[in-house]
This record gives C-alpha cells, structure tokens and sequence, in this order.
C-alpha cells in the first residue's frame, strides 16, 4: 500500500497534493455510504454518489484547498 501510495508522485500532468486529497475525498465518501448502508439501511444510487463527491469537491475547493482546483475548473 505504502508503494501504491509513493507511485502516485509519478502520475504524468496530476499534481501529487491534489491527487492525493481527491482519492481521500473520494474513499471518505465510499466509506460514509458504506455505513449508511449498514447502520442507517438506506442505499444511494452510484450516481447520486458520484454526484455526492463532485459536489464535496468543489466544497473543499471553495473552503480553500487549492490543490483540487484542476478537478473542479468549473469553480477557478
């Protein structure tokens, strides 16, 4: 895991910071409906969970982090 994670400083034309805060963005949100599922037993549909994770982007974006800027131009 730890060489997974090293590896992905190597990811052409991706800047690390903000690739790295997108898949912790992005697992967060799977695990929260992970547990929604288990503890609330109610589902969201996969697309309104990807909806879910473009929307914290651009929440996290406009609260400051800079860094996943070039994954919600929309907002720049």
């Amino acid at each position: 895991m730890q060489q997974w994670w090293e590896n992905m400083a190597n990811v052409c034309g991706v800047p690390k910071k903000g690739l790295r805060s997108l898949i912790l963005l992005v697992v967060w949100e799977i695990w929260k409906e992970r547990n929604r599922r288990i503890f609330d037993h109610k589902e969201m549909a996969t697309s309104f969970l990807l909806t879910k994770i473009k929307e914290e982007v651009g929440l996290w974006v406009l609260a400051g982090a800079k860094c996943l800027r070039e994954f919600a131009p929309h907002l720049v």
